[in-house]
């Protein structure tokens, strides 16, 4: 088996055994493409059947890695846990100092794989729909970054990003700061992403670290790293 960067050719084949991964369907067939094109998509292939797909995506220093899928006939074969290994490699060799990545507590194969491999949980994270509401004040200069700073305090330096919030890396003030202003609502929270509830000004999915607050709420998460460098 190899891993390798993914090809145009090889995302008629990603959306075909992507396409029913879960009972509602899987995100990974609207996105692979692009990932594709933006040179962050790795396939498996064995015995010329690609297998196996995921993103690895660097965020500041943090490599983090997304939409892991295995071909259904193919699981249960250490090929999950190839390409993870592959990517925490390829991670370093890009100059990685950690590498993240967001399991829902449902999927137990998943949990056990990315703990096997060496990743350790750091935050528990809440993710859906938000009950919208309107800020109080929104944040500028050295009082916004002064508001990040105390609570990334308060997640390690961990946070997920204001316009893709199911990318979680470790976050400085000044990472967070070139994507969104934060705002103080019920919360503190940065675009998609909520220090608190999950009662921001947006209408896309919000990451939240409270389950309070969602209209519509899809489940619990759990944010996991692995240091790269020493």
């Amino acid at each position: 088996m190899i891993v390798r960067k993914a090809r145009p050719e090889d995302v008629p084949a990603v959306v075909e055994f992507t396409r029913n991964t879960w009972e509602w369907g899987d995100y990974v067939p609207r996105v692979f493409a692009d990932w594709v094109s933006e040179g962050t998509a790795y396939v498996a292939e064995l015995d010329g059947t690609v297998v196996a797909a995921a993103r690895l995506l660097m965020v500041g220093e943090t490599a983090y890695l997304q939409g892991l899928r295995v071909r259904r006939e193919y699981r249960r074969r250490g090929i999950g846990r190839a390409v993870t290994e592959h990517l925490v490699e390829e991670a370093r060799r890009l100059g990685a100092s950690m590498a993240t990545l967001i399991v829902s507590e449902r999927n137990e194969p998943s949990l056990s794989l990315v703990k096997s491999v060496g990743f350790k949980p750091v935050l528990e994270l809440w993710g859906g729909v938000p009950e919208r509401a309107e800020p109080s004040k929104c944040l500028e200069g050295d009082e916004a970054e002064e508001a990040l700073r105390r609570a990334l305090g308060r997640t390690n330096g961990f946070a997920c990003l204001p316009d893709d919030p199911w990318i979680c890396v470790a976050a400085t003030p000044q990472l967070l700061l070139k994507r969104a202003k934060p705002c103080l609502g019920e919360d503190l929270y940065i675009g998609r992403f909520s220090f608190g509830s999950a009662r921001v000004d947006a209408q896309e999915d919000v990451v939240a670290l409270k389950p309070e607050g969602f209209a519509k709420l899809y489940g619990r998460y759990f944010l996991f790293a692995l240091k790269l460098l020493s």
